[in-house]
């Protein structure tokens, strides 16, 4: 008895070669899929009401700015930046975007890299 259950093959509900001609079908699909949903909210976002709905004018520039990144640009150094932007005539956001990529803000442990470079900003010495 125990062998006629040990023989017994357990029948899967897909093979494997279905499986994997499965997977190549559906990967093209799902990014056909997201890049035509791109391209009709891109459209929809010009529908009065839908434009109304998300419309981001009623945010402040601040605000506006700080939307697009996943780490906050902390308000202390804005005036820093816009300072030394307008002396050495740099975008002060491009200033921003350098300190964050370098030291996350100053958020890092140590302000010195391996390669020497230092400071809030990683300039070398």
């Amino acid at each position: 008895m125990a062998n006629k259950k040990k023989s017994k093959n357990k029948k899967t509900f897909l093979s494997p070669g279905v499986k994997l001609v499965l997977i190549i079908i559906l990967i093209p699909i799902s990014f056909m899929l997201y890049y035509s949903s791109y391209i009709v909210w891109q459209h929809l976002e010009k529908i009065p009401v839908i434009s109304f709905l998300t419309d981001q004018k009623t945010l402040t520039e601040m605000e506006q700015l700080q939307a697009n990144f996943d780490l906050k640009i902390p308000e202390e150094y804005i005036p820093i930046y816009i300072s030394a932007g307008e002396k050495y005539n740099v975008p002060w956001t491009l200033l921003a975007a350098h300190h964050r990529v370098e030291t996350r803000f100053s958020t890092m442990r140590t302000l010195i890299s391996p390669v020497g470079a230092e400071g809030h900003m990683q300039v070398r010495p």
